[in-house]
């Protein structure tokens, strides 16, 4: 159970998303729970059609739904949005912590770098030369940064983050602990004596506010940056190969694998497991069900699924003709038997 620091009401729960309240303005939640496990002291939202007929039988003592008609005698929070709402409430109950401005002891800032006095080096973080450290930045216990590095104004990494030279964090990026960042994209070329590295002397360019999950790797480009565009959310144990240019507001889930030189436009949503063979680009809005492996280009706003990728649609339709599969054979060697019995 997510507890609130101290015990509210529903007047404040309102206030805080911009909702309208019906019900008992003065009903006290002290957290936040589902649906199904809330009770009388608890929030809960109905994002839904289907979680509105769950919130009828749910015990929760305030509800953030789009509309109170369902929930005569509760106290409602009415918004257009019921999971956008939840996050703000989340976001205005639980405050981020600040950590205290400064640079620990332990900490190593090579000669050449700049930090913005108002910004955070944990304990036994390691900033190369050449870096510069923006305002309000945090780095945790043990991240490290090599040469030429810029992380911009409000970003945060997490302990063990790690960043080779080159590597550009913009304004309010969150990355988050075990990530690597620039480590050398994989590239060789064949010769007579077995394979030869090809150096790898670009960087990596990551926008404004975007999110990078633990563990996460983006390689270095070969000559110029893999790029991440602004807002895009990145899950846990991501691959980012070499080259790869990922666009603004992108979805990128848990175990996605981007081969070298991979293009993915804005908007676009990759589902958990989705890898993508190198060199194609995958359009504007494209939406990749788990484990779809992209083989081809994607033109805009596709809906993908399957190995090799089909349009979503046409993948669904196979995969229930494979259920029928035991079936139609046993027909098929029946008609094969009939039509010899007859010769």
């Amino acid at each position: 159970m997510a507890r609130f620091p101290a015990p509210t009401t529903a007047a404040a729960v309102a206030s805080a998303c911009g909702g309208r309240l019906v019900g008992d303005a003065g009903t006290v939640v002290e957290g936040a729970r589902s649906l199904e496990s809330a009770g009388p002291a608890d929030l809960a939202f109905a994002a839904d059609a289907k979680a509105e007929q769950a919130a009828t039988t749910s015990a929760a003592g305030v509800l953030l739904a789009r509309s109170a008609l369902g929930f005569p005698g509760r106290a409602v929070v009415e918004v257009p949005d019921p999971a956008l709402a939840f996050a703000g409430v989340l976001e205005a109950f639980f405050p981020r912590r600040a950590p205290a401005p400064g640079i620990h002891a332990t900490a190593i800032v090579e000669a050449g770098a700049r930090v913005a006095e108002d910004a955070t080096i944990g304990p036994y973080a390691v900033v190369g030369a050449e870096t510069e450290i923006g305002s309000g930045v945090v780095l945790g216990a043990h991240v490290v940064l090599g040469r030429r590095c810029r992380v911009g104004a409000g970003a945060w990494l997490h302990p063990h983050v790690v960043l080779y030279d080159d590597v550009s964090i913009g304004p309010g990026s969150e990355i988050h602990a075990g990530a690597v960042l620039g480590a050398d994209g994989f590239g060789y070329v064949a010769s007579p004596t077995g394979l030869k590295k090809v150096p790898q002397v670009g960087g990596v360019e990551v926008g404004s506010s975007v999110e990078i999950g633990a563990n996460t790797c983006v390689d270095r480009a070969t000559l110029e940056a893999t790029r991440v565009g602004d807002g895009t959310k990145i899950d846990d144990l991501v691959m980012v190969g070499h080259n790869c240019e990922v666009g603004a507001h992108v979805i990128l889930c848990g175990q996605v694998g981007l081969a070298g030189s991979t293009t993915v436009g804005d908007q676009a949503v990759l589902g958990g497991q989705v890898g993508t063979a190198g060199h194609l680009r995958i359009g504007r809005g494209v939406k990749a069900g788990g484990q779809t492996g992209i083989v081809g280009d994607v033109p805009d706003g596709a809906s993908l699924f399957g190995t090799p990728h089909l349009p979503h649609r046409d993948a669904f339709r196979i995969h229930a003709e494979l259920k029928k599969l035991p079936e139609t054979a046993r027909l098929v060697r029946e008609l094969a038997r009939a039509g010899e019995e007859k010769r």
